[in-house]
């Protein structure tokens, strides 16, 4: 024990050597007067006590104590605990609770925790609940390191080590200094499962082309039986079987099949393996896939009434660009016939209006009417609109009712010149124009001459306007983009398009006509869904922490397409969720991006590049998440892990059958720790009490002596 004071050892003196004096003067005379002496005993006290606090008189006191150390148990509580053979659940429960009396018995403290996707404190074993999607190691391990430093004995972990989140195993296990039991649940042999491991085809692919789909089988357990392997397509019609024979433990098989698409636009295909007997999991048992398929030539019928400026830079825009072959019909009233029924009979993927109908000729356009409508449906043919001078406004305002386009007829002087813009929409429809910025440059490109009045639009999801014109507080469109029925429409509400063409050449906008059309007629032919870029993931559906692969490629047949800085944002029910890197595979030539399946639910995903200051939107898709399958994809003991990690903490590895050998290795242990205590009279309650009663009690004296 140490006894420290105030070195100022001189003021103190002086003090209280000055009270001394005060006190003696104050009761010189009163001395001997009756009951003065006790009230000197009393005040000499608290004056005695006061100079006690100055002195700050500091106790100091050390010394050595032990503590007994907790033991922790982590209870797996994920949901392949309960599909082992052995243990049943309610023997999993009754073994913990018997080894929780057993270690209570020897007198040791025990924490008890359950773990899965999260860590939890276990209170009552009986209600525990094996109901977990995951098994998170990385919890367990962060919550020993956290306190493993004198603060706990050891750690008891009962589970399978089927870890699919968190650290690997050995990882664990350098990281900690105190002894880690395990107790191994369910046996070495894996139970019975086969499941498509992956599907791989190309993303997009030409109507025609020989395309090879790579499905990888996956077995666990001792398979050794005759699988059969069936593709379907989307009206469940089977196209492909083949019959396999799984051989061995975790054995793979790769088959393929070869398919030819026979439908231009997305294809989607479900792949599916024969369940056996005693199947542990069937939901993994079969895939859907997707790939979007080209034409290798894409018919485009130009019909003009009669050839004006536009007629040219259209037509020449048509042939030099992709695998395209044009029938230009000029029609009016002497050839109408003869060219009709041609037109009428072959198919198109584009029908392109140029300045057509014309006055001459729209009444035979209006009869045939009907047929058009039909030809477009029947044929799956895209429908581009783009009026002219001559066009008959009453026969063309037929032909824009069949895409639910209504139009009123401008007036004689209403036909000006007007400045227009191109809207945040065609941003994202054209997000890899050659320099987006000439979407903000509303002067920088020749106006454009007004057609019609567009009154109404039928609006809907796939219908919406990319370009409006400019008058005053008013705007107008000028440029619609839709789908109706499935039949894809535009129309380009100006009668001088070719002014984009001439009045640019040569300009540093010289791009946005071809740009334009390009991009107008790609999405018409169904190039793609809605962008330069076609995305696909390896499967459609997946299980809460399972890795996802996100491949993509240029729809341009050159490929010349590159991202140079993109990333996937990722959305459940319109809320972000998260975003992940995009990148370029050189070897594959191709984009991709991986990550893990977050919660269960629809995902939407949503591919952005990164150009300047801003993103752009160029392909957005969907996949399911399932919950709770993750854990059913192997249920087995991960026996040599579990055994390494015990071993290398120092640690005990006992099988479920042996559980009640783990308590003979656990002892009580004890931690011996220094303290020192310190004990401060200015801040102890009992000694300021104490200055308090003397003062009370030389009251009460003087009240009762009369001095009061």
């Amino acid at each position: 024990m140490n006894i420290y004071y105030n070195p100022s050892f001189e003021i103190i003196s002086f003090l209280f050597l000055l009270s001394v004096f005060i006190f003696y003067v104050t009761y010189k005379k009163f001395y001997s007067a009756h009951g003065v002496y006790l009230i000197m005993i009393f005040r000499g006290l608290v004056l005695l006590l006061l100079l006690l606090i100055l002195f700050d008189f500091n106790i100091e006191k050390k010394g050595i104590k032990t503590k007994n150390l907790p033991w922790r148990i982590y209870v797996d509580k994920s949901l392949s605990i309960k599909y082992h053979k052995q243990p049943s659940s309610n023997a999993y429960k009754k073994g913990i609770q018997k080894l929780l009396a057993q270690l209570s018995e020897k007198g040791l403290s025990v924490e008890a925790y359950s773990f899965g996707s999260k860590l939890d404190t276990l209170t009552n074993i009986l209600d525990l609940k094996l109901d977990a999607n995951s098994t998170n190691f990385g919890l367990v391990a962060d919550h020993i390191k956290k306190d493993y430093k004198n603060k706990i004995a050891g750690a008891i972990i009962l589970t399978d080590g089927q870890i699919n989140q968190g650290p690997i195993l050995e990882n664990i296990g350098d990281l900690i200094s105190v002894p880690i039991h395990i107790v191994g649940i369910g046996e070495i042999t894996p139970m019975r499962d086969v499941f498509v491991q992956s599907v791989d085809l190309p993303p997009k692919s030409v109507k025609g082309d020989k395309i090879n789909i790579d499905v990888l089988i996956s077995s666990l357990g001792v398979v050794k039986e005759r699988i059969n392997i069936t593709l379907f397509n989307d009206v469940n019609k089977l196209i492909g079987s083949k019959i396999i024979k799984m051989s061995g433990t975790e054995s793979v098989e790769n088959i393929r099949f070869q398919i030819v698409p026979d439908k231009i636009g997305e294809n989607n295909y479900l792949v599916k393996c024969s369940a056996l007997p005693d199947e542990i999991n069937i939901q993994n048992n079969q895939q859907k896939l997707a790939i979007h398929v080209m034409k290798d030539q894409y018919n485009i019928a130009l019909v003009t009434g009669s050839p004006s400026f536009n007629t040219k830079v259209i037509k020449s825009h048509l042939l030099k660009n992709g695998n395209n072959f044009l029938d230009h019909y000029i029609i009016d009233e002497k050839n109408f016939s003869s060219k009709i029924k041609k037109f009428l009979e072959k198919k198109y993927e584009v029908i392109i209006f140029d300045n057509n109908p014309v006055l001459s000729s729209s009444d035979k356009w209006s009869s045939i009417l009907r047929v058009f409508a039909k030809k477009l449906i029947s044929h799956n043919s895209s429908f581009f609109i783009i009026p002219g001078p001559e066009t008959d406004f009453k026969s063309l305002s037929k032909y824009l009712k069949i895409v639910n386009i209504d139009v009123k007829q401008l007036p004689l002087n209403g036909k000006v010149k007007m400045d227009w813009q191109f809207l945040d929409s065609w941003r994202n429809f054209s997000s890899l124009a050659k320099d987006s910025d000439f979407l903000q440059k509303v002067h920088s490109y020749p106006p454009q001459i007004q057609a019609y009045n567009i009154s109404d639009i039928v609006e809907g999801k796939k219908t919406n306007v990319y370009a409006n014109y400019i008058k005053d507080e008013e705007q107008s469109p000028l440029l619609i983009i839709g789908e109706k029925k499935l039949v894809r429409f535009a129309f380009w509400n100006s009668i001088d398009i070719s002014s984009l063409k001439y009045m640019l050449s040569g300009s540093d906008f010289s791009f946005v006509f071809e740009s334009t059309i390009k991009k107008i007629t790609n999405w018409l032919m169904k190039k793609s869904d809605d962008g330069e870029f076609i995305f696909r993931t390896d499967k459609n559906s997946y299980q809460q922490g399972e890795e996802v692969t996100l491949t993509g490629v240029s729809s341009e047949s050159n490929n010349k397409l590159i991202i140079a800085d993109g990333l996937v944002e990722l959305y459940q029910e319109n809320n972000f969720i998260g975003s992940k890197n995009l990148f370029f595979d050189l070897i594959e030539n191709k984009y991709k991006s991986k990550f893990w399946a977050p919660k269960p639910g629809e995902i939407y995903y949503k591919v952005l590049i990164n150009k300047g200051f801003e993103n752009f939107e160029v392909s957005n898709g969907s996949f399911m998440v399932k919950a709770s399958h993750i854990e059913m994809n192997k249920i087995v003991l991960n026996n040599t892990k579990l055994i390494n990690l015990a071993t290398l903490t120092d640690g005990k590895f006992k099988k479920w059958s042996n559980i009640s050998e783990i308590s003979d290795s656990i002892n009580q242990v004890e931690e011996s720790e220094s303290y020192i205590s310190y004990f401060l009279l200015r801040t102890n309650y009992l000694f300021m009490s104490l200055i308090f009663v003397i003062l009370s009690l030389e009251w009460l004296y003087r009240k009762k002596i009369g001095l009061i």
